[in-house]
Parts: C-alpha cells; sequence; structure tokens
C-alpha cells in the first residue's frame, strides 16, 4: 500500500472517493464538493485542505483531508481529520492505517499537539479501528453544532 500526498491529477478519483463517504454517512443531498472546488483549495501555497490518498495495484482506494487549526491554547496548532473513507472493495487491505500514519506524520511535522476528528454515531466499525490505533473518544468535549442556513 503506498500513501502519498495528493496531486492535481488525482482530483476526479478524489471526488469519487468524496462522493462515496458522503453517501455512507448519508450527507449527499447537501454535497456542494466539486472537482474545481477540490482544484481551488486543495493544492497550492494557499491550500484550506491537504489531502493524501492510497494506492493499491495502480489505482486509488482511499483517501484522507486534514486541515489545520493554528491557534490553540497550547501555542501548538492541532491538525483536523476530516474525512478518511477507503472504497469497500480494499477494506482489510490496510489502507486505512496507511493513511492515518501519514496523517500522523504530516501533524508531527507542523509540530501539532494532537490530531482530532468525529464518528459518526453509530459507526462503531470506525470506533474499533480507531481504538486499534491507540485513539480514543474525547471524553472532556461533545460536539456541537449552530446551524446558520434557514
Amino acid at each position: 500500500m503506498l500513501v502519498r500526498l495528493a496531486v492535481p491529477e488525482d482530483t476526479d478519483r478524489l471526488l469519487e472517493l468524496m462522493i462515496g463517504l458522503a453517501k455512507y454517512e448519508e450527507y449527499i443531498d447537501e454535497f456542494a464538493v466539486t472537482r474545481e472546488s477540490i482544484l481551488e483549495h486543495g493544492f497550492g501555497d494557499e491550500r484550506l485542505f491537504t489531502a493524501f490518498v492510497a494506492e493499491h495495484d495502480d489505482n486509488l482506494v482511499g483517501m484522507v483531508v486534514t486541515f489545520p487549526i493554528q491557534w490553540t491554547y497550547t501555542l501548538r496548532p492541532k491538525l483536523v481529520l476530516k474525512e478518511l473513507y477507503v472504497d469497500e472493495t480494499a477494506r482489510s487491505l490496510g489502507a486505512g492505517k496507511a493513511l492515518v500514519e501519514a496523517v500522523t506524520a504530516h501533524a508531527k511535522s507542523m509540530n501539532a499537539a494532537e490530531v482530532i476528528w468525529t464518528v459518526m454515531t453509530g459507526n462503531t466499525a470506525a470506533e474499533y479501528f480507531y481504538r486499534s490505533l491507540g485513539a480514543s473518544p474525547d471524553r472532556k468535549w461533545n460536539n456541537w453544532t449552530l446551524s446558520l442556513d434557514e
């Protein structure tokens, strides 16, 4: 399994994987990401997110999207793991673990204090996977949302 930083040529497959996650997590009706938005916001010196992709047999089978929170109470950044998805046909090949390892290395390279993420309620397979990597739920903080759409 090869994991590498995504490049613009990966955009079409990256979008397909993002759509796969949106379908799985049941937000496909609100999904607004386009090829153009990935190209605009995911690459270059002023990118808003960093994506890594997993390759198996010359096919992109997984992706992870991250972004930093630069200012925290520790005076060190946090890295948010926003999206992690592995194509159903490639699960159990080690892609998820390899992608999280790439995220961890990226976080360490920016001197981040931690990597944080959310898990969809009821996704026990994800919870088991993350625990197997040494992660644990945040016992102190709960996620809250204030929708600004009417």
